[in-house]
């Protein structure tokens, strides 16, 4: 399975909404799902899976349609804010955020409706299990937030505090190999092995493209493509 990553595109700002604060996306962050929808025209995408959260929803919106796509919400997606009355672009905390910043600074937490990063990261990775365990399609669509895609990313990576930089509508990519066999005809993991292709691409703001030419010119990669643990990578002691 090849998962695609998408942070949601810029937000609108709530303060103190008499509700969970659940913004849409701003003008620019419906130019930037526009452009991310066009570049991923030329890919094969068979499902799209989303938080609950109107701007990953929204990000999402033009994959779905142009594919004719029902997309799958999963709660376990949503960001560390979740229950959260005040929304904030993560760039303008530290200088507009004040006292809701101040709490976040302080580790107030259940204050603001904020997650434990404990909980948080337990959360969406025992979510990130069950999608690669139970794979939706070949080639996924995952739209949601830069907090849940970091701690995805840092969790197959095995370091929880990974930082990776994340813009709005970036794409990150991880490779996916569910339980069971290769499809080569070789034994297959017991659990789902993942490895991240990449991080942060964001090329859908400059260019445009009408197809996907690869590293091989357009000419199918030689060789395995299956999706395995590395050669050259320190095997873990057994436990005697």
């Amino acid at each position: 399975m090849h998962v695609i990553l998408v942070r949601h595109g810029r937000p609108q700002i709530v303060v103190d909404s008499p509700t969970v604060a659940d913004p849409g996306l701003d003008e620019i962050g419906q130019w930037q799902a526009e452009r991310l929808t066009a570049w991923l025209a030329c890919e094969e995408i068979d499902a799209v899976v989303t938080s609950p959260k109107a701007r990953a929803i929204q990000t999402a919106a033009g994959t779905v349609r142009r594919r004719g796509l029902t997309p799958r919400v999963v709660d376990g997606l949503d960001e560390i804010d979740r229950g959260a009355h005040t929304y904030l672009p993560t760039e303008l905390l530290p200088t507009e955020g004040g006292d809701y910043w101040e709490k976040i600074s302080q580790q107030r937490y259940d204050e603001i409706g904020w997650d434990s990063p404990e909980v948080f990261r337990d959360r969406v990775v025992a979510t990130w299990d069950d999608l690669c365990r139970n794979p939706p399609g070949e080639r996924v669509l995952v739209a949601c937030h830069g907090g849940t895609i970091r701690t995805i990313l840092a969790h197959v990576v095995g370091n929880i505090g990974a930082g990776f930089r994340l813009d709005y509508t970036s794409i990150s990519r991880v490779e996916v190999t569910p339980p069971g066999a290769d499809p080569h005809g070789e034994d297959g993991p017991d659990d789902p092995y993942c490895s991240v292709a990449s991080a942060n691409e964001s090329a859908h703001f400059d260019a445009d493209r009408s197809a996907v030419v690869g590293a091989f010119r357009g000419v199918e990669r030689p060789g395995t493509t299956f999706n395995r643990r590395p050669v050259t990578a320190p095997v873990a002691p057994s436990a005697s």
